[in-house]
């Protein structure tokens, strides 16, 4: 049975080997209901957390008038002001038997990152919220997500197995793509997309022959164990995937496979510059040369940082936050991820309800200009068209808005449909290089989701190449905005 007990004293709780503590560390500053002390039944405990460790009320208490009723009912009433004491304290912080929960994420934005299960008022409603669900596992059986130490463990699902045997990502949707790419022995697959090998290994375990590009240097040297597992079945070719029509004949390969997006070891990497979580260097290069994020942030006009931010990252408030990079550079170079990410977060703030940070938008707009992704992608799919065999099947992965639209009007295009508007005259059906079968978009499953949360928003489409000859390559096709991008690194960029 847990036990329930409030203190008025602001000292840290006692932790015991037995009943569960609840310390109240801070005077109430808002209208609410307050906690409700005393012991908890064993009955109300085996219910789970959201009653026996619910901060409410008591339903026949007093306000500070002294008179009785339920909380409404004072709360309603004439000068009733708070229906609780301001001595009675709130921030709930649970302790039992040494064990410590992580850290939630989420919180007001004065708060921090921490643990906050109270009851207060939302800024914008009248009611109070319901704070169960801040405290999701907590109940008289185990309890998930807490380790001891303070020390939080990983994400379910979030790294696998790299190619040099370190602790690396999963590949996204694996059995869906080997499904869908239906490579047997002897097939010649190209992984466009190497990365740590997931989808090049379960391919060489089926008997496949596999050609893998990445433009990352870190990912080619990484593969050294694999290379020399597998023989001469494995090749690796340090080329950005829109290369891949440089090094294959025409109609030449069984399969394409494409992991559209950057790598969990890039993101991992604070020296790469990908990620805000650790303050690195502000660079988000996939090739590690050519134009890098920090000459974007610092040389651009503000009329440019606006239109990349806002289209490539989707942000609301591009145009307020390209003013704050200008006004900030104007005292020195912006030369860190951390150092931008304050930048944004002063200029955008960052409300209750936000589930993502600030700068979330703003990074991932620079680094999909400065790697030129968009674009990439679209070479790289008429590029798999013409190395295609009749038969032969291309599989794309995407996981946000704008690469999934460019594959989707693309099989659109090349399966004979038009993909434009009713209202508008008809026009003749092309000749179809693709043939779909199936669901036209399969997303992950459930369960996958829930292991591994990179696979949450990945989409899968695929299509089986024809006998028809493959077409000229058309960029107006995706409608790509017309921006001051990068020149590609290996090779001419083809318009």
């Amino acid at each position: 049975m847990a036990s329930l007990q409030a203190f008025r004293g602001t000292g840290t709780a006692s932790v015991g080997c037995g009943p569960v503590s609840v310390e109240c560390g801070e005077q109430d500053r808002c209208q609410g209901t307050g906690l409700r002390a005393g012991p908890v039944s064993c009955r109300v405990a085996e219910k789970g957390p959201r009653r026996a460790l619910c901060p409410a009320g008591n339903r026949h208490g007093r306000d500070r008038r002294g008179r009785h009723g339920s909380p409404g009912a004072l709360r309603g009433a004439t000068g009733a002001g708070r229906s609780v004491p301001a001595l009675i304290r709130r921030h709930v912080l649970l302790l039992s038997r040494g064990w410590r929960l992580p850290e939630t994420g989420q919180g007001w934005s004065h708060h921090g990152d921490g643990l906050y299960p109270r009851t207060y008022r939302h800024n914008g409603r009248g009611r109070l919220r319901r704070p169960g669900s801040l405290l999701p596992d907590v109940a008289a059986g185990t309890v998930q997500g807490i380790s001891r130490g303070g020390a939080c463990p990983p994400a379910r699902g979030s790294r696998g197995v790299g190619v040099n045997g370190e602790t690396r990502h999963i590949p996204v949707m694996l059995d869906e793509v080997v499904t869908a790419l239906a490579a047997g022995p002897d097939d010649h697959v190209v992984d466009g997309t190497f990365g740590a090998g997931g989808y090049s290994r379960a391919l060489l375990e089926n008997g496949a022959r596999v050609t893998g590009f990445d433009r990352d240097p870190d990912a080619i040297r990484d593969a050294a164990p694999m290379l020399a597992r597998y023989g001469g079945r494995l090749d690796l070719i340090e080329a950005p995937f829109s290369a891949m029509g440089e090094h294959f004949q025409a109609a030449s390969v069984d399969g394409v496979v494409l992991d559209i997006g950057v790598s969990s070891m890039q993101i991992d990497q604070p020296e790469r510059g990908f990620s805000f979580q650790k303050d690195g260097p502000l660079d988000m290069r996939m090739a590690k040369s050519g134009l890098s994020a920090a000459d974007v942030v610092n040389s651009f006009p503000v009329s440019d940082l606006t239109r990349i931010i806002g289209i490539l990252g989707e942000e609301r408030n591009a145009g307020r936050v390209a003013r704050a990079i200008e006004n900030e550079r104007k005292a020195g170079r912006i030369e860190t991820t951390g150092h931008l990410a304050r930048i944004v977060e002063k200029a955008v703030g960052r409300g209750p309800k936000d589930k993502i940070h600030p700068a979330t938008r703003t990074f991932q707009g620079l680094r999909i200009f400065v790697n030129d992704e968009l674009g990439e992608l679209g070479r790289a799919l008429f590029a798999a068209e013409a190395m295609l065999k009749p038969g032969g099947r291309l599989v794309v992965v995407t996981f946000h808005s704008l690469e999934d639209r460019i594959v989707k009007r693309f099989f659109q295009d090349r399966t004979g449909g038009s993909g434009g508007s009713r209202h508008m005259p008809e026009v003749s059906e092309k000749p179809a290089t693709f043939r779909i079968e199936g669901k036209a978009m399969v997303k992950a499953s459930t369960a996958e989701a829930e292991r591994n949360p990179r696979a949450r928003s990945a989409k899968l489409r695929a299509g089986i190449r024809t006998n028809v000859p493959a077409r000229a390559s058309e960029m107006d096709l995706f409608g790509l905005p017309d921006l001051p991008w990068p020149k590609a690194v290996f090779g001419r960029r083809q318009q």
